[in-house]
């Protein structure tokens, strides 16, 4: 973990939006949306729980390296609480200079990126 970025190292040590969202009923207000192929090294999936215009929760399940579940959490932490009419996800470039990312990484967070873009449509 020595050659992980400073905020990655924090983000991986700290996952508390790993999981999944469980269903509370019919209008329990979860949509969810995923990418990627184990086999391919990344796959991500994301749920939300959905309630007056916000993301009241983010949860995220996610089989990659540590820049991935790191990603993965920065955008939950992120996007938790968010008015959706306000929401600013921004690019994987973007997150990646912010974040600390390689350059060689950038394929793992587009998998990040479809996952959460396909957990938005269902909005």
């Amino acid at each position: 973990m020595s050659e992980l970025a400073p905020r990655i190292r924090e983000l991986f040590t700290a996952l508390d939006h790993a999981g999944d969202l469980s269903e509370a009923g019919a209008n329990a207000g979860i949509r969810g949306g995923e990418a990627g192929r184990e086999g391919l090294g990344t796959r991500v999936r994301f749920t939300l729980r959905i309630a007056e215009q916000r993301l009241l929760e983010v949860r995220y399940r996610a089989y990659g390296c540590p820049h991935t579940l790191a990603t993965c959490e920065w955008l939950a932490r992120s996007l938790e609480g968010c008015r959706l009419d306000a929401l600013a996800v921004g690019e994987p470039i973007e997150w990646a200079q912010r974040l600390g990312v390689p350059a060689a990484k950038l394929g793992r967070l587009l998998v990040i990126e479809d996952a959460l873009r396909a957990a938005l449509t269902q909005l």
